[in-house]
């Protein structure tokens, strides 16, 4: 084995380190204390991000009921190297964001239409301009709801009344902004930075949530279930064998968010007797796309905190990219042959996941396989076997029809829904065909 790969295991412990996580927040606390600074966090809004909007609802609750001070920071301009498929993501965001704004009881327009660029310019604009004012939130709110309901006489009649930024002002602040938080370590706007910790949109705020009641912040009922989109209720009726629908599970082996969802998804395939089908995809990275340094570090320690929360092990990490994933792809034919795709998928992840198994050789890759319970000898066989790759390629281009470029996705009824945290909407699309039907 490279050195390489023995100290990646050793590296991603210590970044995902509950420990020196919890040893860092006390260093930050203790520091905030001794200048006696009140408890801040910078929220960062932009008009045209649909989880922006659905944050921009929920902040000034969440700071009211944990006394802390969220002070907002207007962006637009992003750094598009940080988003592969932008087209996409504008198209399924919305949607996701509707989804979302359902479960939660908050406002986000059925029938929304996507903002054109300068008509979110001179709503930034106006938000700069006011950006440090009590009535910031509610003058957010009602510029998003004009600019995603296509409503030019409202957001004319906003913009009149709260009047913008120079043009040229507005441009400079909003490039230097953008630069800067890439130099502070994130990427995507809907997020909320408190104590040297990035937290985005709100399947993040349960973790804030539970660290500021830590501090002795907060106390009683959170305003709202922010953890409510992650988790499937699996207390709904078990469909008929003959006619359950089709669950499409799209995965790579390194994502660490496919890793998050797997046993998730079989307890819920499994609860409602679905026909699920795992579609196997190769990662961004062997399909031609980048993932920035920056964006992997804060995946790394998102995936830990997420883990933590649904006891999955993780943290000594194995990074599968390239002969890797290959390996553990050409097992998956055989292993679903053999009827232990099962426990082949859930095993080669946690190893490269949790246990720091460089899948990459063939010890590391036996001593998984055996794990599964696939016979060794027969199943190094497949390894020089190349038919798995054309199956890949049509999952790709499968997902990316559907309307989705990453991992992990779902397919249902025509719905594609992305990320390891709704779990629930799943859920809750599959129960309305039964209603539909």
């Amino acid at each position: 084995m490279s050195l390489k790969h023995r100290l990646m295991p050793l590296v991603a412990q210590l970044i995902t380190s509950e420990r020196l996580q919890n040893l860092r927040r006390h260093w930050l606390e203790w520091r905030r204390k001794l200048r006696r600074r009140p408890h801040q966090a910078v929220f960062y809004y932009r008009i045209d991000d649909p989880y922006s909007v659905l944050m921009a609802q929920v902040l000034p609750r969440f700071a009211e009921h944990f006394g802390i001070t969220i002070t907002p920071r207007v962006m637009l301009y992003l750094d598009q190297q940080m988003y592969p498929a932008a087209d996409m993501l504008s198209e399924l965001a919305p949607r996701d964001v509707a989804a979302l704004a359902k479960l939660h009881d908050l406002q986000f327009p059925g029938d929304w239409q996507l903002p054109a660029r300068e008509v979110s310019l001179a709503a930034t604009r106006c938000l700069l301009r006011h950006e440090h004012d009590e009535r910031f939130w509610s003058l957010a709110s009602a510029l998003a709801d004009a600019l995603w309901r296509d409503d030019h006489e409202q957001l004319e009649s906003l913009l009149e009344e709260h009047g913008q930024q120079p043009a040229d002002q507005a441009h400079l602040a909003l490039e230097a902004r953008r630069d800067q938080f890439l130099n502070d370590g994130h990427y995507l706007t809907a997020t909320l930075h408190y104590g040297g910790e990035w937290y985005w949109s709100i399947e993040r705020l349960d973790h804030l949530a539970r660290r500021l009641e830590q501090l002795g912040l907060g106390g009683g009922v959170w305003p709202m279930s922010y953890d409510k989109a992650k988790t499937a209720r699996l207390d709904g009726p078990a469909f008929d064998r003959d006619t359950a629908p089709e669950l499409e599970f799209f995965f790579s082996f390194r994502s660490p968010y496919s890793y998050l969802a797997l046993a998730r998804t079989f307890a819920l395939a499994d609860h409602y007797q679905l026909d699920l089908t795992v579609r196997p995809v190769l990662p961004m990275v062997m399909r031609g796309l980048t993932v920035p340094r920056a964006k992997r570090f804060y995946i790394l320690k998102d995936a830990a905190r997420e883990a933590r929360l649904h006891s999955v092990p993780f943290g000594r990490v194995c990074d599968p990219v390239g002969l890797g994933v290959e390996h553990c792809m050409a097992l998956w034919p055989f292993a679903e042959k053999e009827g232990r795709l099962r426990e082949w998928l859930l095993t080669a992840a946690a190893g490269i996941w949790s246990r720091g198994i460089n899948v990459a050789s063939e010890a590391g890759l036996r001593r998984l396989a055996e794990d599964a319970g696939l016979d060794w000898n027969r199943a190094r066989r497949w390894l020089d076997d190349d038919q798995w790759r054309g199956q890949a390629e049509a999952n790709r281009q499968r997902m990316m029809e559907a309307g989705s470029w990453g991992v992990p996705s779902f397919l249902t009824h025509g719905d594609m829904i992305w990320g390891q945290d709704r779990m629930a909407i799943v859920e809750q699309t599959l129960l309305d065909s039964i209603d539909n039907s």
